[in-house]
């Protein structure tokens, strides 16, 4: 910018010239070259300033020919506080298209030390040879740093997907060993009756009941968890779920929720819960000695623009979830990296790393995108954007049948499963309560069992497997005995389609009594 200063002076009676550049967002506004008794205050004035409040400003962005305002103190749509402040005089604005996009504004002009100066028909044609040419510097630059900006996101987005495939296989071997310790646990507790050992294996029981917790969180982040979306109030979910969220507080933290009702995203309750959860934890480790937490819930237009850079995200309305903090902020280097799973700043033992990635992978399960404010001293906010949709149609018809059952059974069940432990497992449970069980250990030795058991009442497969997947299985089934029903057994879909898994689905890890009852459904369903 000095070198333009510097031609522009050589060339005319102007030595004082700026540009004037829009950026993305409502409010972005970037200033180069400017001359100013106070910098640190122009940059003050400048983070703050709404664009679309100052008419003048609004006018020049908009402007497709060369505006030139003698005295600014004389012009009605300036912001004559501003005009006093700098001391501003002449305007030369000239606007920097390419394309038919707008880059910005080159503006020339005096202070109160030069006066009024209007330019000679040479020296305005001067400036907008000038302004011709930083335009076109300017715009391969944008062009440069959007290349770039999009290179950067395209190697993120690699390495959190990378990153997403690992923590989902990691979670789906996990959620298999759940399997066992769970349903023995179980079993132990019922054989243990009163004594003193129960006690320890109930231990044993709730620490796979954190570890399941867990293996849910990384799941998320990873966009294995299967997802049980419907048309949801968010406000309404959200604010029953406060009474959760409010003991993770210090009395010294307000807790300042605004969740109107009427708001619908096609959502999973459980995901709307984990992504506040996260985000109101975060907001409070945030936050000094005493703060606010503010907890919003509003509806927003978004268009192409605005969403650009965010995959599989299309324009429209959008349930906008918002969680701001009165906290430190954060600066640059670290926003740039908070959704990147196992990054914290927090003390060691304080923190994961995984709770804002898990808000991040939810927001993208359901096709949307967290956006990120924050500056070092004034706070953060984490604005989640999920696609709205209309509220359902109320609907009245019968109630739904109750199907009261005892949790044992009776007949032939096959259990298909790849890993040794939980098909044992899976066989005491089930002759436990009374089943005949066979298994199998992969799709195709299950396909070859099903052809000499006509008598099979059901049949009870993991989704992911070698040689024949559960999925696979259900389709295979579906020909070969079309009134078998088939329950998919799942920790991790792995890029499996829900149609794929069937209508039939359990989610792992799960609890003897989950299993049973889910057994007892479907076969009473087949029964009736």
């Amino acid at each position: 910018m000095r070198h333009v200063v510097e031609a522009i002076a050589a060339e005319t009676r102007y030595a004082r010239a700026w540009l004037v550049l829009p950026l993305p967002g409502p409010r972005g506004l970037d200033v180069v070259g400017f001359v100013s008794p106070d910098p640190v205050l122009v940059a003050r004035q400048l983070a703050d300033h709404d664009r679309d409040a100052d008419r003048l400003l609004a006018h020049l962005l908009s402007c497709e020919e060369t505006l030139v305002i003698e005295d600014l103190r004389e012009e009605p749509r300036a912001d004559q506080a501003q005009v006093a402040y700098f001391g501003n005089r002449t305007s030369i604005n000239v606007p920097m298209l390419r394309l038919g996009e707008r880059v910005g504004v080159l503006v020339v002009g005096t202070f109160a030390a030069e006066g009024v100066r209007l330019p000679t028909a040479d020296e305005l044609a001067f400036i907008e040879q000038v302004a011709a040419l930083v335009t076109s510097v300017a715009a391969r630059i944008r062009a440069e740093d959007a290349q770039r900006e999009a290179e950067q996101r395209a190697q993120a987005a690699q390495r959190l997907e990378l990153l997403g495939r690992m923590a989902g296989e990691v979670a789906h071997d996990f959620n298999s060993l759940l399997v066992s310790i769970l349903c023995n646990a179980e079993l132990a507790l019922e054989q243990l009756g009163g004594h003193e050992a129960a006690e320890s294996v109930h231990e044993i029981r709730l620490a796979a009941d954190r570890a399941a917790a867990l293996t849910k969180r990384l799941l998320t982040f990873s966009r294995g968890q299967p997802l049980a979306r419907r048309p949801l109030d968010v406000g309404a979910v959200l604010e029953a779920f406060l009474p959760v969220v409010r003991p993770l507080l210090p009395a010294e933290i307000t807790l300042t929720p605004r969740l109107p009702r009427g708001h619908w995203a096609q959502a999973d309750a459980g995901q709307l819960e984990q992504i506040l959860l996260n985000l109101v934890v975060n907001a409070r480790d945030a936050q000094p000695s005493r703060g606010a937490i503010r907890v919003a819930v509003e509806r927003a237009a978004l268009s192409a623009e605005e969403v650009a850079g965010h995959a599989g995200v299309a324009p429209g309305e959008f349930v906008v979830l918002s969680v701001a903090d009165d906290g430190h902020g954060m600066p640059a280097e670290v926003a740039s990296r908070v959704f990147e799973p196992f990054y914290t700043t927090k003390e060691p033992g304080r923190g994961t790393g995984l709770g804002l990635a898990v808000v991040e992978g939810a927001a993208r399960a359901h096709h949307g995108f967290v956006a990120l404010e924050t500056a070092e001293g004034r706070g953060t906010t984490f604005r989640v954007h999920l696609p709205a949709t209309d509220a359902p149609a109320i609907t009245r018809g019968p109630p739904p049948r109750r199907i009261e059952r005892a949790r044992r059974g009776t007949g032939h069940l096959l259990v298909v499963d790849d890993d040794a432990a939980v098909r044992a497992t899976l066989e005491r449970v089930l002759s436990g309560a009374g089943y005949r069980v066979s298994a199998a250990p992969d799709g195709a030795a299950a396909l070859a069992l099903v052809h000499t058991s006509p008598e099979l009442r059901l049949v009870i497969t993991d989704l992911v497997m070698p040689r024949l997947s559960g999925g696979q299985l259900r389709a295979e089934l579906a020909t070969l005995r079309p009134e078998l029903p088939v329950l998919v057994l799942t920790g991790y879909t792995r890029g499996a389609s829900a149609a794929e898994a069937g209508p039939h689905v359990l989610a792992k890890p799960f609890a003897p009594a989950e299993l049973l009852d889910r057994i007892g459904e479907l076969l009473d369903d087949r029964a009736g």
